[in-house]
Protein backbone atom coordinates (compact mmCIF):
# COMPACT_ATOMS: atom_id res chain seq x y z
CA UNK A 1 0.00 0.00 0.00
CA UNK A 2 1.31 3.45 -0.88
CA UNK A 3 2.58 5.33 2.19
CA UNK A 4 0.88 8.53 1.09
CA UNK A 5 -2.52 6.92 1.64
CA UNK A 6 -1.98 6.40 5.35
CA UNK A 7 -0.68 9.94 5.64
CA UNK A 8 -3.60 11.44 3.75
CA UNK A 9 -6.32 9.53 5.65
CA UNK A 10 -5.84 9.19 9.40
CA UNK A 11 -7.33 5.69 9.71
CA UNK A 12 -5.91 2.25 10.31
CA UNK A 13 -3.84 0.56 7.55
CA UNK A 14 -6.05 -2.55 7.67
CA UNK A 15 -9.07 -0.57 6.51
CA UNK A 16 -7.15 0.71 3.48
CA UNK A 17 -6.17 -2.83 2.65
CA UNK A 18 -9.87 -3.73 2.55
CA UNK A 19 -10.58 -0.64 0.45
CA UNK A 20 -7.90 -1.43 -2.14
CA UNK A 21 -8.77 -5.14 -2.17
CA UNK A 22 -12.41 -4.37 -2.96
CA UNK A 23 -11.37 -2.02 -5.77
CA UNK A 24 -9.02 -4.60 -7.30
CA UNK A 25 -11.72 -7.31 -7.14
CA UNK A 26 -14.18 -5.16 -9.02
CA UNK A 27 -11.53 -4.29 -11.59
CA UNK A 28 -10.63 -7.96 -11.99
CA UNK A 29 -14.28 -8.82 -12.66
CA UNK A 30 -14.19 -6.89 -15.92
CA UNK A 31 -15.02 -3.37 -15.06
CA UNK A 32 -12.80 -2.25 -17.96
CA UNK A 33 -9.15 -2.49 -18.77
CA UNK A 34 -9.26 1.18 -19.81
CA UNK A 35 -9.63 2.03 -16.14
CA UNK A 36 -6.66 0.05 -15.10
CA UNK A 37 -4.55 1.94 -12.55
CA UNK A 38 -1.72 3.93 -14.02
CA UNK A 39 -0.83 4.78 -10.51
CA UNK A 40 -2.47 3.93 -7.22
CA UNK A 41 -3.72 7.48 -6.71
CA UNK A 42 -5.00 7.95 -10.29
CA UNK A 43 -6.67 4.52 -10.30
CA UNK A 44 -8.69 5.22 -7.18
CA UNK A 45 -9.75 8.63 -8.50
CA UNK A 46 -10.71 7.09 -11.89
CA UNK A 47 -12.84 4.39 -10.33
CA UNK A 48 -14.48 6.95 -8.08
CA UNK A 49 -15.52 8.95 -11.14
CA UNK A 50 -16.80 6.08 -13.32
CA UNK A 51 -18.18 3.50 -10.93
CA UNK A 52 -20.62 4.77 -8.37
CA UNK A 53 -20.73 1.32 -6.66
CA UNK A 54 -17.04 1.52 -5.93
CA UNK A 55 -17.47 5.12 -4.85
CA UNK A 56 -20.19 4.14 -2.42
CA UNK A 57 -18.04 1.29 -1.10
CA UNK A 58 -15.07 3.56 -0.49
CA UNK A 59 -17.14 6.28 1.14
CA UNK A 60 -18.87 3.70 3.33
CA UNK A 61 -15.55 2.19 4.36
CA UNK A 62 -14.17 5.62 5.27
CA UNK A 63 -17.30 6.43 7.27
CA UNK A 64 -16.97 3.16 9.16
CA UNK A 65 -13.34 3.97 9.83
CA UNK A 66 -14.36 7.33 11.26
CA UNK A 67 -16.99 5.68 13.45
CA UNK A 68 -14.44 3.13 14.70
CA UNK A 69 -11.88 5.76 15.64
CA UNK A 70 -14.00 8.57 17.03
CA UNK A 71 -15.67 6.70 19.92
CA UNK A 72 -12.26 5.64 21.23
CA UNK A 73 -11.12 9.24 21.37
CA UNK A 74 -14.44 10.37 22.82
CA UNK A 75 -14.27 7.68 25.50
CA UNK A 76 -10.74 8.63 26.47
CA UNK A 77 -11.64 12.31 26.61
CA UNK A 78 -14.80 11.50 28.54
CA UNK A 79 -12.86 9.59 31.19
CA UNK A 80 -10.53 12.53 31.73
CA UNK A 81 -13.46 14.90 31.99
CA UNK A 82 -15.27 12.63 34.45
CA UNK A 83 -12.23 12.37 36.74
CA UNK A 84 -11.88 16.14 36.78
CA UNK A 85 -15.56 16.53 37.58
CA UNK A 86 -15.28 13.96 40.37
CA UNK A 87 -12.30 15.81 41.85
CA UNK A 88 -14.27 19.04 41.84
CA UNK A 89 -17.25 17.34 43.48
CA UNK A 90 -14.99 15.71 46.10
CA UNK A 91 -13.41 19.07 46.96
CA UNK A 92 -16.84 20.68 47.31
CA UNK A 93 -18.03 17.82 49.53
CA UNK A 94 -14.95 18.07 51.74
CA UNK A 95 -15.27 21.86 52.09
CA UNK A 96 -18.96 21.53 52.92
CA UNK A 97 -18.18 18.90 55.57
CA UNK A 98 -15.54 21.16 57.13
CA UNK A 99 -17.89 24.15 57.27
CA UNK A 100 -20.75 22.17 58.75
CA UNK A 101 -18.51 20.38 61.28
CA UNK A 102 -17.04 23.70 62.42
CA UNK A 103 -20.53 25.14 62.86
CA UNK A 104 -21.71 22.11 64.87
CA UNK A 105 -18.53 22.26 66.99
CA UNK A 106 -19.24 25.91 67.78
CA UNK A 107 -22.82 25.14 68.80
CA UNK A 108 -21.68 22.25 71.02
CA UNK A 109 -19.21 24.58 72.69
CA UNK A 110 -21.88 27.25 73.23
CA UNK A 111 -24.06 24.57 74.84
CA UNK A 112 -21.23 23.62 77.22
CA UNK A 113 -20.53 20.19 75.73
CA UNK A 114 -16.83 20.69 75.14
CA UNK A 115 -16.09 17.03 74.57
CA UNK A 116 -18.54 16.77 71.66
CA UNK A 117 -17.21 20.03 70.28
CA UNK A 118 -13.68 18.71 70.34
CA UNK A 119 -14.74 15.47 68.64
CA UNK A 120 -16.23 17.46 65.74
CA UNK A 121 -13.03 19.45 65.35
CA UNK A 122 -10.96 16.27 65.43
CA UNK A 123 -13.14 14.87 62.62
CA UNK A 124 -12.10 17.88 60.52
CA UNK A 125 -8.43 17.11 61.07
CA UNK A 126 -9.04 13.50 60.06
CA UNK A 127 -9.74 14.60 56.47
CA UNK A 128 -7.62 17.74 56.29
CA UNK A 129 -4.82 18.30 58.76
CA UNK A 130 -3.93 21.90 57.92
CA UNK A 131 -7.24 23.71 58.44
CA UNK A 132 -6.24 27.03 60.06
CA UNK A 133 -7.24 27.52 63.68
CA UNK A 134 -8.59 24.03 64.37
CA UNK A 135 -5.67 22.80 66.49
CA UNK A 136 -5.74 26.00 68.55
CA UNK A 137 -9.47 25.59 69.13
CA UNK A 138 -8.92 22.01 70.30
CA UNK A 139 -6.33 23.23 72.82
CA UNK A 140 -8.79 25.81 74.14
CA UNK A 141 -11.49 23.16 74.47
CA UNK A 142 -9.10 20.85 76.33
CA UNK A 143 -8.44 23.65 78.81
CA UNK A 144 -12.16 24.26 79.23
CA UNK A 145 -12.67 20.56 79.83
CA UNK A 146 -9.94 20.52 82.46
CA UNK A 147 -11.47 23.43 84.34
CA UNK A 148 -15.21 22.92 83.83
CA UNK A 149 -15.68 19.43 85.29
CA UNK A 150 -13.92 19.88 88.62
CA UNK A 151 -14.51 18.91 92.21
CA UNK A 152 -12.70 19.44 95.49
CA UNK A 153 -12.11 17.16 98.48
CA UNK A 154 -9.67 16.62 101.36
CA UNK A 155 -7.32 13.82 102.30
CA UNK A 156 -6.68 13.14 105.97
CA UNK A 157 -3.02 12.17 106.46
CA UNK A 158 -3.97 9.87 109.29
CA UNK A 159 -6.02 7.72 106.91
CA UNK A 160 -3.54 7.77 104.02
CA UNK A 161 -6.11 7.40 101.25
CA UNK A 162 -9.23 9.21 100.23
CA UNK A 163 -12.41 7.49 99.18
CA UNK A 164 -12.37 6.66 95.44
CA UNK A 165 -11.84 9.90 93.56
CA UNK A 166 -14.00 8.85 90.62
CA UNK A 167 -14.30 6.83 87.44
CA UNK A 168 -11.83 7.60 84.68
CA UNK A 169 -11.66 6.48 81.05
CA UNK A 170 -8.82 5.06 79.01
CA UNK A 171 -6.99 7.75 77.05
CA UNK A 172 -8.93 10.62 78.66
CA UNK A 173 -6.86 13.11 80.63
CA UNK A 174 -7.52 14.10 84.24
CA UNK A 175 -5.85 16.96 86.08
CA UNK A 176 -5.05 16.71 89.78
CA UNK A 177 -3.90 19.63 91.94
CA UNK A 178 -3.16 19.76 95.65
CA UNK A 179 -2.32 22.34 98.31
CA UNK A 180 -1.43 22.24 101.99
CA UNK A 181 1.01 20.45 104.29
CA UNK A 182 0.84 17.81 107.01
CA UNK A 183 3.04 16.28 109.71
CA UNK A 184 4.79 13.17 108.50
CA UNK A 185 5.53 11.13 111.64
CA UNK A 186 7.03 7.65 111.73
CA UNK A 187 8.80 5.50 114.25
CA UNK A 188 11.72 3.92 112.45
CA UNK A 189 15.00 2.67 113.88
CA UNK A 190 18.15 2.72 111.83
CA UNK A 191 21.87 2.20 112.22
CA UNK A 192 24.54 4.80 111.69
CA UNK A 193 24.62 3.65 108.04
CA UNK A 194 21.24 5.22 107.49
CA UNK A 195 18.27 3.82 105.61
CA UNK A 196 19.04 1.44 102.75
CA UNK A 197 18.46 2.46 99.12
CA UNK A 198 15.77 -0.17 98.74
CA UNK A 199 12.30 0.57 100.06
CA UNK A 200 12.94 0.48 103.82
CA UNK A 201 9.41 0.66 105.11
CA UNK A 202 6.45 -1.62 104.54
CA UNK A 203 3.63 -0.44 102.23
CA UNK A 204 5.61 2.35 100.58
CA UNK A 205 5.13 2.54 96.80
CA UNK A 206 8.36 2.00 94.89
CA UNK A 207 9.52 4.90 92.76
CA UNK A 208 7.41 7.48 94.63
CA UNK A 209 9.05 9.76 97.24
CA UNK A 210 7.93 8.91 100.80
CA UNK A 211 5.14 11.22 101.89
CA UNK A 212 4.28 12.39 98.34
CA UNK A 213 0.73 12.58 97.03
CA UNK A 214 0.17 9.82 94.49
CA UNK A 215 -2.51 8.10 92.49
CA UNK A 216 -3.33 4.60 91.33
CA UNK A 217 -6.00 3.19 89.02
CA UNK A 218 -7.96 0.06 89.92
CA UNK A 219 -9.34 -1.66 86.82
CA UNK A 220 -10.75 -5.03 85.82
CA UNK A 221 -8.97 -7.71 83.79
CA UNK A 222 -10.75 -10.99 83.02
CA UNK A 223 -13.10 -10.39 85.92
CA UNK A 224 -10.32 -9.80 88.44
CA UNK A 225 -9.15 -6.62 90.10
CA UNK A 226 -6.03 -5.12 88.55
CA UNK A 227 -3.86 -2.50 90.23
CA UNK A 228 -2.16 -0.05 87.91
CA UNK A 229 1.30 1.41 88.40
CA UNK A 230 1.36 4.18 91.05
CA UNK A 231 2.14 7.66 89.71
CA UNK A 232 3.30 10.78 91.52
CA UNK A 233 0.95 13.74 91.77
CA UNK A 234 2.74 16.14 94.11
CA UNK A 235 1.35 19.65 93.66
CA UNK A 236 0.03 19.02 90.15
CA UNK A 237 -0.23 16.24 87.60
CA UNK A 238 -2.02 15.63 84.32
CA UNK A 239 -2.60 11.94 83.90
CA UNK A 240 -3.85 9.91 80.93
CA UNK A 241 -4.97 6.45 82.11
CA UNK A 242 -4.15 3.32 80.13
CA UNK A 243 -7.33 1.57 81.28
CA UNK A 244 -10.84 2.40 82.41
CA UNK A 245 -11.11 2.22 86.16
CA UNK A 246 -11.43 3.88 89.55
CA UNK A 247 -8.88 6.52 90.51
CA UNK A 248 -7.54 6.38 94.05
CA UNK A 249 -5.56 9.27 95.52
CA UNK A 250 -3.49 9.06 98.68
CA UNK A 251 -0.19 9.70 100.42
CA UNK A 252 2.80 7.43 100.14
CA UNK A 253 3.09 6.60 103.83
CA UNK A 254 4.40 3.46 105.53
CA UNK A 255 2.44 1.17 107.79
CA UNK A 256 2.37 2.27 111.42
CA UNK A 257 2.93 6.00 110.70
CA UNK A 258 1.35 8.61 112.97
CA UNK A 259 0.98 11.45 110.46
CA UNK A 260 -1.46 14.32 111.09
CA UNK A 261 -3.05 17.03 109.02
CA UNK A 262 -5.13 17.45 105.88
CA UNK A 263 -4.42 18.47 102.33
CA UNK A 264 -6.85 19.81 99.73
CA UNK A 265 -7.21 18.18 96.34
CA UNK A 266 -8.96 19.33 93.17
CA UNK A 267 -9.59 16.98 90.27
CA UNK A 268 -10.94 17.94 86.86
CA UNK A 269 -11.21 16.71 83.31
CA UNK A 270 -12.55 13.37 82.19
CA UNK A 271 -13.69 11.99 85.51
CA UNK A 272 -17.03 11.04 87.01
CA UNK A 273 -17.02 11.61 90.73
CA UNK A 274 -18.21 8.96 93.15
CA UNK A 275 -20.10 9.70 96.35
CA UNK A 276 -17.86 10.40 99.35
Amino acid sequence: MAPWLTEFFPVRAGLFQILIANTLILNHNGISDNHRFESVGEGIVSNLKNHRGIQSLIVGTLLLAGIAVQPVNAQSSGKKTNVKQLNVQADKLRDSFIRQSADIARRYSDAGDYEKSREMLESILSIKKDVPGVKEMIKQLNEKLMSSNSSDFEIDAARNWSTPAGFIAKGKMVRIQSTGAYDFEIDVKTSVEGLPDATPMKDLAAGIPPGALMGIVISQEKGKRKLGKPFKIGEKAEYVPKDDGILMIGLNLPAGHRSKGKIKVRISGYIRRTAN
